[in-house]
């Protein structure tokens, strides 16, 4: 995998990401604090669309497809294979969750089944190949609340792209 590149701790945009992931995680009633900074981290990290397609085939071409990133992630050899199967954990996540519409492209000929699927097995698989034990709870968890995660992060698409909150958040200076 491609080195990832991050915003600086003290970035306006990790206060907004953090304050709408904690709400959206509110109204799907999921109160986990260790969620939550996992799925802020998640909007960071994906703000770089080199880090979505972090993935690389055997050549080194960035992976676009789940199919073809599932593939990789049996193929490549440990320690790998955990931050393979994370990065399916995380990008089904992400897709389902911010992006759910291109999911139902004419072309694209798999479904939001798959992908929440393979999110929850790219989870479990990267909890059963991880040793900090932090990590091996998170991704239980994430497993295991995959759809309510997916949810979470639908309030959030739905909070920064409503020009409601939008007004809200410029008049009450939240970020």
């Amino acid at each position: 995998m491609k080195r990832r590149q991050s915003l600086p701790e003290n970035h306006p945009l990790r206060n907004l990401f953090r304050t709408l992931t904690q709400r959206g995680l509110v109204q799907e009633q999921l109160r986990d604090q260790d969620i939550s900074t996992y799925l802020t981290e998640l909007l960071i990290d994906f703000t770089f669309v080199e880090n979505m397609y972090g993935m690389r085939d055997a050549e080194g071409k960035p992976l676009e497809y789940l199919v073809d990133m599932l593939q990789r992630a049996m193929e490549i050899e440990m320690p790998a294979k955990k931050s393979y199967f994370k990065h399916i954990g995380d990008y089904s996540l992400f897709v389902l969750g911010m992006f759910p519409e291109s999911l139902s492209r004419p072309r694209q000929a798999v479904s939001a089944a798959y992908y929440a699927d393979a999110g929850r097995i790219g989870y479990r698989a990267a909890g059963e190949l991880e040793s900090n034990s932090w990590n091996v709870v998170v991704f239980r968890k994430l497993a295991g609340e995959f759809e309510r995660c997916v949810l979470s992060l639908n309030r959030v698409r739905e909070y920064a792209s409503d020009p409601f909150y939008q007004f809200m958040f410029r008049e009450f200076n939240i970020t």
